[in-house]
């Protein structure tokens, strides 16, 4: 699929996915969107969205557009509201191999969907300048003032002109703070540099240095 994540603004009839095939042999794909980032099974699948078309064929070197479409209502407008699409892969086989011994695998994708109200209060491509970090003995409490996802890539603490590890692949949600415990070997102080590095709407990294509190 073609990003690293889907950004559904609040106010689209619609948002369109594009998916390609770049191997030797087709794949039937069924895709789904749930609130749940563990379920691999789409008919357990809970959300407010429809796939469409929800199951298709892929042929090889070729390409496939499904439109979500929202179908629901009654979602937070002071902050994002997050979804995960999944997308399976099924290989094909060819009749004429039915009973070869074969390996096939099925490979289920999954990605982050972020429902988008209109009007959010700041700026994404400042998310940055609407988080702020306290150390409290031996954890660090990262709060979010705005309404949108923070993806954190990765969190380092600069103690000493050291850079010690903190965090890695976690998320602050929107208007709501985190208790980070300090690794064993990661030391913190007020007035320490935390070098953050979150992911932006494109899936680009943004590294900033913030103060730590």
């Amino acid at each position: 699929m073609t990003g690293t994540r889907v950004i559904y603004p609040a106010q689209a009839q619609e948002k369109t996915v594009q998916l390609s095939n770049k191997n030797a042999l087709p794949y039937m794909i069924q895709m789904w969107v749930d609130n749940k980032p563990d379920n691999n099974e789409p008919q357990k699948a809970s959300a407010p969205f429809i796939a469409n078309p929800q199951i298709f064929r892929i042929n090889p070197n070729d390409g496939q557009m499904v439109r979500l479409i929202f179908t629901g209502n009654n979602l937070a407008k002071d902050r994002e509201t997050l979804f995960y699409l999944s997308f399976l892969q099924i290989p094909a086989i060819k009749a004429s191999e039915m009973q070869a011994n074969k390996l096939l695998l099925s490979i289920n994708s999954r990605m982050k969907l972020f429902y988008r109200p209109q009007q959010l209060a700041g700026n994404p491509d400042e998310l940055s300048q609407s988080l702020s970090f306290k150390v409290k003995g031996n954890s660090i409490i990262a709060s979010n003032n705005s309404g949108y996802f923070a993806t954190v890539r990765d969190a380092k603490i600069l103690h000493a002109g050291k850079p010690l590890p903190l965090k890695q692949g976690v998320m602050i949600p929107p208007l709501s703070e985190v208790d980070w415990t300090l690794p064993s070997s990661t030391l913190a102080s007020k007035g320490d540099t935390l070098r953050l590095t979150l992911v932006n709407d494109y899936g680009a990294d943004v590294t900033s240095d913030l103060l730590l509190n």
